[in-house]
């Protein structure tokens, strides 16, 4: 059977019969997006001790982040530091 099938069939319907089928798939549609919407946030940590845990863990990898951009800076200043320049010409009479 295929769609087009199904739209006459429906279409075929006495109009009464064809608009509470309308407002039945209309009312579906409207539950199913309202569940939807309902929901509860799964990204929201139910626990106290977990939301601690969260808080604790993003402050250790920001500190993390800042150590290693520190040691990396310091890793790369003494490279700029003692770069060897060729000797200079000496002065023309």
């Amino acid at each position: 059977m295929t769609i087009r099938h199904t739209i006459e069939q429906v279409a075929e319907l006495p109009p009464a019969l064809a608009a509470a089928l309308g407002i039945f798939v209309l009312a579906l549609i409207v539950l199913v997006a309202r569940g939807l919407l309902r929901l509860p946030d799964h990204t929201r940590l139910s626990s106290p001790e977990a939301r601690e845990r969260a808080r604790r863990r993003t402050e250790s990898r920001r500190r993390q982040q800042k150590l290693r951009a520190r040691r990396e800076s310091l890793q790369r200043r003494p490279r700029r530091r003692w770069i060897r320049l060729p000797p200079a010409a000496p002065p023309t009479p």
